[in-house]
């Protein structure tokens, strides 16, 4: 690892560096010395470097705070959930944490699919409070709490791009952290390839500025080794893309009966190099809904040639038209049901054959028919444009040869009795191998999986792996960030 700018770090009030690739602390203990944790947490303590805004089981607001956006994880519930409002209250709470040897736990949209941006018995860090975007030309920066949602509102009214999520209220912080695909990501690559800084106050409770120049290794596992791993993001820089040409966008369905016609013949249209980074897509299948069998995205071009594309998908149904970037990104946000719902993903480095889209169709298929009333989708984020342009070993997002992102989810009510939840369950693993057999397990780590084994290599490839264990050794040593899959650091 590069050696920490120890003017960053002193600017920051850390007092800390990097020597021989090992953290020197300067002006407070190592961890090794410190004092052992008080018997009982001190919360007064907290809530008095918090200005008040900790809030633990039973007080007002507790409940709001603590519901994450899959209400399968409703159920964990946190020691106390703290709402810092700046980069120094942050810092205050993860030094607490680290003192009263409490599990910190950072939510920045509460949108983790396997619940990992909650915390049972821990401290829940809601930055909620922190949700400033300030624009500089062609750059942005963003607090840690920011969503999707704010960071429209500030750019809206312009032509310039952070390629980012359709989801409104998933949070900036955990989309970047994990790479970050969109409806914009074959033509303008990954949200976190357009991160030029960002600061983090690690698991050992310093202040840390990343980019290529300053604590390299530590921006280069901010850039795909999900959250939640080395500390907590405060703030993040992003260049802004200025689109000069103009922008279409499409909404396409077909009716059950074309579904496999249809999504070979989407497959080979996104296929073609012609179209490799100026047509973007989301296609997939519904077991529910009116529009069953679905195709959306946009088009970097005249709406003229784009209606050309659209007559060889032969759509049952089609939308389409022409608008400001902006306003095209902002027609396909889709909010959350915020209902229980399981997911798995895989990253596929090969086109989707036809008999894999035969077998897929049939598959889901036969689950609507066992079971009518069933919530399920599959859908395939197309890939393979601007986001091959950097190397697996360039940044922590490891899957740079992908073709498609893949995702499986089925959800169901809060009401319903736990064998609905278990029969979904059980025809979801189906669908899975269904799928995994052709395209492999990679995975992506922003669709975490709970249940899936090799974890590791699937989220960020071996050698990937290697190098975050190593980062995470550096900078949180004593795992003080830790989840079900979190990185583990070099022994």
């Amino acid at each position: 690892m590069k050696a920490m700018d120890r003017r960053t770090v002193l600017r920051a009030g850390a007092g800390a560096g990097l020597a021989a690739g090992l953290w020197a602390p300067a002006g407070r203990a190592t961890a090794a010395a410190r004092p052992a944790a008080p018997k009982d947490p001190d919360w007064g303590a907290l809530k008095k470097a918090l200005g008040g805004r900790l809030f633990r089981p039973g007080d007002p607001g507790f409940w709001p705070l603590n519901l994450p956006s899959n209400h399968l994880y409703a159920n964990r519930i946190p020691a106390g959930i703290a709402y810092p409002r700046t980069a120094g209250e942050v810092t205050a709470t993860v030094l607490w944490a680290a003192a009263n040897k409490v599990s910190p736990v950072p939510r920045s949209g509460g949108h983790n699919y396997a619940g990992y941006s909650t915390t049972n018995g821990g401290l829940l860090v809601h930055l909620g409070g922190m949700r400033k975007v300030t624009r500089n030309g062609t750059t942005v920066t963003v607090e840690a709490g920011a969503r999707n949602a704010d960071v429209y509102a500030a750019l809206k009214d312009t032509d310039l791009l952070l390629p980012g999520g359709r989801c409104p209220d998933v949070g900036v912080s955990g989309l970047v952290l994990g790479g970050g695909i969109g409806l914009a990501t074959r033509a303008y690559g990954l949200s976190c390839d357009s991160l030029t800084d960002t600061t983090v106050v690690t698991g050992e409770g310093y202040t840390a500025r990343c980019n290529d120049n300053s604590n390299a290794e530590l921006f280069w596992a901010c850039r795909g080794g999900a959250g939640g791993n080395f500390g907590i993001n405060t703030s993040f820089t992003f260049d802004l893309h200025r689109v000069r040409q103009a922008t279409a966008w499409y909404d396409l369905s077909w009716d059950w009966k074309d579904a496999a016609p249809a999504l070979k013949r989407l497959a080979e249209l996104i296929a073609d190099p012609r179209y490799r980074k100026n047509l973007t897509c989301q296609f997939g299948l519904r077991t529910s809904g009116e529009t069953r069998v679905y195709a959306q995205g946009l088009f970097f071009g005249s709406e003229q040639t784009l209606r050309k594309l659209v007559t060889l998908l032969r759509p049952g149904r089609s939308l389409t038209g022409a608008a400001g970037i902006w306003e095209c990104m902002h027609r396909f946000y889709e909010t959350s049901s915020g209902d229980p719902y399981l997911s798995s993903s895989i990253v596929a480095g090969q086109d989707l054959g036809a008999p894999l889209v035969d077998e897929l169709v049939d598959s889901l298929g036969s689950w609507k028919s066992a079971s009518p009333a069933s919530r399920a989708t599959v859908s395939f984020f197309a890939m393979g444009g601007e986001d091959t342009a950097l190397r697996p070993a360039d940044t922590a997002y490891v899957h740079r040869d992908a073709t498609f992102i893949v995702d499986l989810a089925t959800y169901w009510s809060d009401t319903d009795p736990s064998w609905v939840a278990d029969a979904n369950r059980h025809r979801l693993q189906g669908l899975y191998r269904v799928l995994s057999k052709t395209l492999g397990t990679d995975a992506y780590q922003n669709f975490p999986d709970p249940g899936l084994s090799n974890w590791q290599t699937a989220y960020y490839g071996r050698d990937n792996y290697k190098k975050l264990q190593r980062v995470k050794r550096t900078v949180d040593p004593d795992r003080l960030f830790t989840y079900p899959q979190g990185i583990v650091p070099t022994p």
